[in-house]
């Protein structure tokens, strides 16, 4: 009983509580070629039933089965049936298991609510309608108690983001005004902007950045305007304020005209940020990769030669922000201060992102640190309590970050001053941060950039603070620097009913900077191929010439290209940039012929996305192949531990060192035999996208 059951103690009373039971899987009817079992992880291959056995006689109590997976395209909804005998009239249909390209979890009744399982059942069987060509991988499968209000439908704190109704009201409204420009100098703000009509009554509401829309609070700070005769007006304003009893810097308010009619406030513009921010160092250079070859997740140590050996120029660092500070002083720490706020540096992980960028400036590469938010759902450290959203839940790997109440977005922009202000100075003391990657894969927000279940618009509407937040902050410091979206290939398609799809967010983003005045943002794009197990791109069938693609793989990169080149996605006239900042191919085994194909995969992106200029960088991704990402071999290097070869170069690995160099064209010969071209000429599209 022990072993199953523990006591609790709450509130005087006493009662007993079922522990978790591992489950252990086999394939039923006996071993096949679809199942395996290595490092335990379990792995199933086309469709499949599959036995889970309790490790101990089960209780009633463990009515939740739980497991973590990772299965690139999503299992559909299946039959689980207990047993023995396992008969359809006790069977219950589970929902689908998602597309999951990272670790996640699953969980759910195995009962329907209120019922209970046949008596004397003893094990479970699965019965998984996997596609033939579809990997299913699971890991630490169990029975377990259902958790207090664990299947409640989400209930969304209403001051933690605002509703679709009034974004869409506020985005597509025709006001009468205008702020036309702002512009942060270094102790003075200037608005400048036209009333119409011109006359008396009008205002200017100073909005920090963390009031919603429609928010009664962002016309508490009214400041008067006497417009010119033709409705112009400029007026400058103190840098600084008083928010709360506190020191605010108006860098990261925006502003909107209002009049006051009959007592009430009328909003006549839409709210406008800085467009023109004073900056520390303006003579700072911008970063010259010497090519378009990056690694993605590099960092210092492991292969110091890696990036001399392979000619890279460019690599991105993943930078858990909640890791460079404490809420409270401690050892080896020192004050920073925001929004009239103090909070303290970690010198000791701050020292060791130093290292990794002053290596990175050492080999003149390009550096673009992914900004990850840990989730406040799972995580009880109080800095993540208060950096994350509040309405992330346990699905998400990472969450977005607080950007709609004033302590959390505090804490947040002074995490970001700190980055931006330490890697940006002119002497390269602590080495050169260049691009700032906001979080990850934020059109797959429900697993990697966690805000609960949010409708598209209001998702971008606390992401595109994120960004602005970081924008606005790291312009003082680099003019240089860009804030980047990050985006997987899911196109027109979102690839999961959770997820919003990458053109999608787009298109809201442009709604927000065309209302509220644009900025340098640029893109991080992850155009894996169609199936991540499969690198024979050239096969993508979801991948077409346009713009209503489903998905924007190596094969139709071109199509991504086409779309920022469109007028409404331009920058003061010009594309911005595109980095593919995580981009691989797949050897399902170290076989050659997998071999062969994932570094035709390569050749063939490569001498895509050497023709176009928009796409600047290419981090692949991964380094070294890695255990922990469900069984892809992605890696220009095998598995570290891989027995007889840790390490070893695939051909993949040569092929990436030879390109760019004079050796490329030798390098992509013999592959152009595995995709069926004649030449590289024909691998470029060269038709009409639309």
């Amino acid at each position: 009983m022990f072993r199953r059951s523990f006591i609790l103690f709450l509130s005087g009373l006493t009662f007993l509580a079922a522990e978790p039971v591992a489950l252990k899987l086999e394939p039923f009817g006996g071993p096949g070629p679809g199942f395996r079992i290595a490092g335990g992880i379990c792995e199933i291959a086309g469709p499949m039933s599959v036995r889970l056995t309790p490790a101990v006689p089960p209780v009633a109590e463990n009515g939740v089965l739980e497991f973590e997976y990772f299965c690139a395209g999503g299992v559909p909804a299946f039959a689980l049936l207990p047993g023995p005998p396992f008969q359809a009239k006790t069977a219950r249909m589970l929902p689908a298991i998602g597309h999951s390209e990272t670790w996640s979890t699953y969980a759910e009744r195995i009962a329907p609510p209120g019922k209970s399982l046949p008596e004397g059942w003893r094990e479970l069987r699965m019965d998984l309608p996997l596609p033939k060509d579809r990997v299913l991988q699971v890991r630490n499968a169990r029975l377990r108690p259902e958790r207090p209000g664990e299947f409640a439908a989400a209930v969304a704190k209403p001051s933690a983001a605002a509703t679709e109704s009034a974004l869409i009201t506020y985005l597509d409204r025709k006001f009468p005004a205008e702020i036309a420009k702002v512009s942060v100098g270094k102790d003075l703000v200037r608005i400048e902007g036209r009333a119409n009509p011109p006359g008396r009554d009008y205002y200017l509401a100073d909005i920090p950045m963390d009031l919603l829309v429609d928010d009664p609070r962002g016309w508490e700070t009214l400041v008067p305007v006497e417009p010119a005769a033709d409705g112009t007006f400029s007026l400058d304003l103190p840098r600084r304020r008083q928010r709360d009893g506190m020191d605010h810097d108006r860098l990261t308010s925006r502003w909107q005209l209002v009049r006051k009619a009959g007592g009430s406030i009328v909003p006549v513009s839409h709210a406008r940020y800085a467009g023109w921010v004073d900056c520390r160092s303006p003579e700072l250079p911008p970063a010259r990769p010497a090519n378009k070859k990056g690694l993605g997740g590099w960092h210092l140590g492991h292969m110091p030669g890696e990036l001399k050996d392979l000619g890279i120029s460019a690599v991105t660092v993943n930078v858990m922000i909640h890791s460079l500070v404490t809420l409270n002083p401690g050892p080896r720490t020192f004050p920073i201060q925001w929004q009239g706020r103090t909070y303290h540096a970690r010198e000791d992980a701050l020292a060791g992102f130093d290292a990794t960028f002053r290596e990175a400036a050492k080999h003149g590469v390009m550096v673009s640190a992914i900004l990850l938010v840990a989730n406040p759902a799972k995580d009880g450290n109080p800095v993540v309590k208060l950096l994350g959203h509040p309405d992330a839940v346990r699905e998400g790997t990472f969450a977005m970050p607080n950007v709609t109440s004033p302590d959390g977005i505090a804490l947040y922009g002074a995490i970001l001053n700190l980055m931006a202000e330490r890697w940006s100075r002119p002497d390269g003391k602590y080495g050169r941060v260049h691009h700032w990657i906001m979080h990850n894969e934020v059109d797959a927000g429900w697993v990697w950039t966690n805000a609960g279940e949010k409708p598209a618009l209001v998702y971008m509407d606390l992401y595109q603070r994120s960004m602005r937040l970081m924008d606005l902050i790291a312009r003082q410091y680099d003019p240089n620097s860009r804030p980047f979206i990050t985006l997987t290939h899911h196109w027109a398609h979102q690839g999961d009913p959770r997820w919003y799809g990458s053109r999608k967010l787009l298109e809201n983003l442009t709604g927000f900077t065309r209302a509220e005045g644009d900025f340098p943002w640029a893109l991080a794009y992850h155009p894996y191929p169609q199936n991540l197990f499969n690198p024979r791109t050239w096969e993508d069938g979801q991948a077409t010439f346009s713009f209503d693609t489903a998905k924007i793989t190596p094969k139709n990169i071109e199509v991504l290209d086409a779309y920022m080149r469109r007028p409404e996605m331009l920058y003061q006239g010009k594309v911005r940039p595109v980095h593919l900042s995580e981009n691989g191919f797949n050897s399902k085994d170290y076989s050659d012929k997998q071999l062969e194909d994932q570094a035709a995969g390569m050749a063939l992106a490569w001498k895509k996305i050497s023709r176009l200029p928009a796409i600047q960088s290419w981090q692949y991704h991964n380094w070294v192949d890695n255990r922990g990402e469900g069984g892809l071999r992605i890696g220009l290097r095998k598995f570290p531990d891989e027995p007889g070869d840790p390490l070893g170069k695939k051909p993949i690995w040569h092929l990436y060192q030879a390109l760019g160099t004079p050796r490329e064209d030798a390098a992509c010969a013999p592959y152009l035999k595995t995709i069926g071209l004649p030449s590289w000429e024909g691998a470029a599209h060269s038709g009409k996208i639309d």
